[in-house]
């Protein structure tokens, strides 16, 4: 199993250094990932958690400019509320400055107000997902001739799009959500499916219905999961303060298909932030390899 890192950009107490000091901890302790959360224009209520936010994508470029080996993700960008043509060139500038280190889980969104406050339609965006998707996969092939496309949400002719991504065919890409519909999209549209806070016997429901359709291609099934400090009522948060536990956890999860797991640390302090990285870098993933 792989493991990514939450970078903490969002929240009163988001900052500067303690999105870079994460992210260089996280590529010290060998993470294979770090990860930034989306979000552009909430209201009220729901912008008491995710008003203070650093914007992912020049944050992804910074991060990129300060790190040398570790990969750089969104997780999980809402791609119906941005023009697809842009976010593919900014990814694909971004995949070039990080010497081909980008990834991206993209997702549909939940916050209606948000949509209405970028001027956007909330009731098509699963339909624009799709075309969006298509518009990120058809600009990523890479070459030298003029690209275009020509959807129901979104058109364009004779687009030079250059510099292409280093990596080929462009960043990894997933489809973000939990609904069955999300999955089928990123079977049909994606490389990945990328889930957030699921159970094990959960995640295995899920995937019982596309195993077949994934077992013989490059396929990446992931979660974004939250690792807390105290027991938590909700069954799928992960709790770092038993080892043994946490790595019974995980162990259940990889067995339902889990390969990728991305994880937000609660931590008080930055301190006690990347004592917990460390320690599981050191203690949890050693203990899970050995018994995977």
């Amino acid at each position: 199993m792989k493991f990514g890192v939450v970078l903490p950009s969002y929240g009163p107490r988001a900052g500067r250094l303690g999105i870079l000091d994460t992210a260089l901890a996280a590529e010290q302790f060998g993470f294979d990932s770090v990860w930034l959360t989306d979000h552009l224009a909430l209201s009220l209520p729901e912008a008491e958690t995710f008003g203070h936010i650093f914007e992912a994508v020049a944050t992804l470029n910074y991060l990129a400019g300060s790190t040398s080996r570790i990969r750089l993700g969104i997780s999980s960008l809402v791609l119906p509320q941005r023009n697809p043509l842009e976010v593919a060139k900014q990814l694909a500038t971004a995949d070039v400055l990080s010497s081909g280190r980008v990834m991206l889980a993209a997702g549909i969104g939940w916050s209606e107000s948000e949509y209405r406050n970028l001027s956007s339609n909330f009731e098509d965006r699963a339909a624009r997902m799709d075309e969006a998707l298509k518009v990120l996969r058809t600009l990523w092939r890479g070459g030298s001739r003029p690209f275009s496309f020509q959807g129901k949400n979104y058109a364009f002719a004779d687009v030079v799009f250059s510099p292409p991504p280093v990596q080929l065919g462009g960043p990894p890409l997933w489809v973000a959500g939990n609904s069955p519909a999300a999955l089928r999209r990123a079977v049909m549209l994606a490389d990945g499916w990328h889930a957030d806070s699921l159970t094990a016997p959960a995640l295995a429901e899920l995937l019982a219905g596309v195993r077949a359709m994934i077992a013989n291609r490059p396929f990446t099934v992931s979660m974004r999961a939250t690792l807390t400090r105290q027991p938590a009522e909700d069954p799928s948060a992960l709790h770092y303060g038993a080892p043994d536990a946490l790595i019974g956890q995980l162990q259940e999860l990889q067995s339902a298909g889990l390969e990728y797991l991305i994880f937000n640390v609660q931590a008080e302090t930055q301190a006690e932030r990347e004592r917990i990285l460390r320690s599981f870098a050191q203690e949890v993933v050693p203990a899970l390899s050995q018994a995977h």
